[in-house]
């Protein structure tokens, strides 16, 4: 696992979070994006549902800045990818970017808010939290990204 605990860019940008090891028995959800985008906050309240709904089972791990930062930011989590899903992922700039790290230490990206709703749509059938949540597009209302941690342990 890369861990990240600098200021990437120049111009104010925050502290990345340090991405500790995976809590043994967890799945990591990871989430990056803008500090303002009404898909990256819809984003983090799915994964927040995920979360809230199996805590024994997975935990959450997130960082907002702004554009130039961002970039910098997931150009390197992309690189820790599988070759195949670096390949399809490369093109992704917006935001949010969405990746699962495993306990293993490997990774899967997802992608955006809409891969991550297919991702959890087929992965929590039961969980009208979730469901609720990936079968409708956000609203403007939804711009503010609410930037507290995650549940993942922090150094």
């Amino acid at each position: 696992v890369c861990i990240h605990n600098k200021k990437m860019g120049s111009g104010g940008s925050r502290l990345i979070p340090i991405r500790t090891p995976v809590t043994e028995g967890k799945v990591r959800l990871c989430l990056a994006g803008f500090t303002l985008s009404h898909h990256t906050n819809r984003a983090r309240k799915v994964i927040d549902a995920i979360v809230s709904a199996h805590p024994n089972e997975y935990e959450s791990w997130y960082y907002f800045d702004k554009p130039g930062p961002y970039r910098s930011f997931i150009g390197g989590v992309k690189a820790e990818l599988p070759e195949e899903q670096q390949e399809k992922l490369a093109s992704h700039k917006s935001s949010p970017f969405v990746w699962l790290e495993m306990p293993d230490g490997s990774l899967d990206g997802k992608g955006g808010r809409d891969r991550l709703c297919e991702w959890a749509g087929e992965t929590f059938k039961d969980d009208k939290a979730v469901q609720d949540l990936c079968s409708t597009g956000p609203s403007l209302t939804e711009v503010w990204v609410d930037e507290s941690p995650g549940t993942a342990p922090y150094k």
